[in-house]
């Protein structure tokens, strides 16, 4: 009677137990990742393609999205970006005086509108310069905005208006020079609330 083979079995311990466990929670939790990945780069690109054709209707509601928002939200919404409107302002920035102890020189930025729109927004940077025209301080403000809320946003200035905006720059050169460069222009017109009025009915 021959002998049958022998069968080794090995019994593992509580610790490789452990390691099996852990290894096959994180292949579970790979194969996991990668599965919902590639569903969500799926629904991502279906997803793209319906804005694509859809983005005519997207762009036609939006009179009726500005016209159902309060008129002082919408109206500050219907400006436009506008760089050739600078040839109708008339920007400049002057340093007043010294206060602090000489430390910090007040700058006063003007703009006039001579234009017929209403500029809703104004960026501005003041630069200050000695008498050789080497920069010492360098600031950006807002002159104008869409909204007058308290002292940071001053609100748009009117056709015909002239802003007032100062600016303290810290220096202890005497004789400084400000320079203002403009460097973004939005304006409103009414023709612009009625295009997007009659466009929404």
């Amino acid at each position: 009677m021959g002998r049958g083979e022998h069968v080794t079995v090995y019994r593992g311990g509580f610790l490789s137990a452990l390691v099996y466990g852990i290894c096959g929670v994180v292949g579970v939790g790979i194969i996991g990742a990668v599965g919902v990945g590639m569903y969500g780069l799926n629904m991502v690109d279906r997803k793209f393609d319906h804005v694509l054709s859809a983005g005519t209707g997207i762009i036609t509601s939006l009179p009726e999205v500005k016209e159902s928002l309060p008129a002082v939200f919408a109206d500050a919404l219907n400006d436009r970006r506008a760089p050739g409107y600078r040839d109708q302002l008339e920007v400049a920035a002057n340093v007043v005086g010294f206060v602090d102890a000489g430390r910090a020189s007040m700058v006063v930025v003007e703009a006039t509108n001579n234009g017929p729109d209403i500029v809703t927004l104004l960026a501005v940077r003041v630069t200050l310069e000695d008498g050789e025209g080497r920069l010492l301080k360098t600031d950006s403000a807002y002159i104008a905005t869409p909204l007058a809320v308290e002292d940071d946003w001053a609100g748009p200035i009117m056709s015909g208006s002239t802003r007032r905006h100062a600016i303290r720059l810290w220096s202890t050169t005497p004789g400084a020079v400000a320079k203002v460069e403009v460097c973004d222009i939005r304006v409103w017109q009414e023709d612009d609330a009625e295009a997007v009025a009659s466009a929404a009915q």
